[in-house]
């Protein structure tokens, strides 16, 4: 299997250069859990602008709802960020939040929230798809103490596998 540090390097590689979100940023969408959609421009106002991979720690820290609430140009410049962010508290055992995790849940059996997750990873090409599948595998057989290793284990062998090639 894939160690930590060449996971993070595999997920690093396949985002390196994706488009920041204009519109759904990671603080309007932090604002759209507490039903605040009137102020997106204040929240945007908070955003770090730049690539993925210097997105303060303390931006996702204080963000951990944002990726139920980003769209598909919003995800794949986000998840990223939060998938190599957990697997950095990972080594140091804090990893408190497993929002990471739990976004890569594609609802199977559950039309309207498959739908939306489906439109989320509309804009993944494939090697992106496989740094997903391969931190959940990651997080299921490397990591099952410290994540949520069954949750994992049961969203690759039901659905990310396919994209493990």
């Amino acid at each position: 299997m894939t160690s930590r540090e060449e996971l993070i390097a595999l997920i690093v590689r396949a985002f390196d250069g994706v488009e920041q979100p204009e519109k759904l940023t990671l603080h309007v969408a932090e604002a759209y859990d507490d039903y605040d959609y009137d102020h997106d421009e204040e929240h945007r106002a908070k955003d770090f602008i730049g690539p993925w991979q210097d997105l303060p720690d303390e931006h996702i820290r204080k963000c951990q709802c944002a990726l139920s609430y980003v769209d598909a140009v919003g995800m794949r410049y986000y998840l990223p960020a939060y998938m190599v962010w957990y697997l950095r508290q990972l080594e140091s055992g804090g990893a408190w939040s497993e929002h990471a995790l739990y976004s890569l849940d594609p609802h199977l059996g559950h039309p309207v929230l498959s739908t939306y997750q489906t439109k989320r990873f509309s804009l993944f090409n494939a090697e992106q798809l496989r740094a997903c599948a391969r931190f959940l595998k990651y997080c299921a057989e490397e990591e099952p103490e410290k994540t949520d290793g069954h949750f994992a284990a049961n969203k690759y062998r039901k659905y990310w596998y396919q994209f493990d090639v």
